[in-house]
């Protein structure tokens, strides 16, 4: 999180079920989950994986997320869809 009122990026972090696959996705879904393509659709940096890579793992990419270049914690958002 940020207080600039034009923050230069957005990076999101996905975690999927187990058992999700983009091959059953909407096309127009698909571009979520194409790190290319979201940066030219969505102006963001989307990384996802299966919530199967473990709690250490997701730890370790939380960890990273929420530390700036200067190695001070900023906050982050979670957000549950169902």
């Amino acid at each position: 999180m940020t207080e600039k009122a034009t923050p230069g990026n957005l990076d999101v972090l996905l975690i999927m079920s187990s058992e999700f696959s983009v091959g059953t996705l909407p096309l127009e879904a698909r571009d979520a989950f194409d790190a290319a393509r979201a940066k030219l659709v969505f102006e963001a940096d989307v990384f996802w994986a299966r919530e199967s890579i473990g709690l250490e793992v997701l730890g370790l990419w939380l960890d990273t997320y929420q530390t700036t270049r200067d190695f001070r914690k900023r906050g982050i958002v979670e957000m549950e869809l169902r």
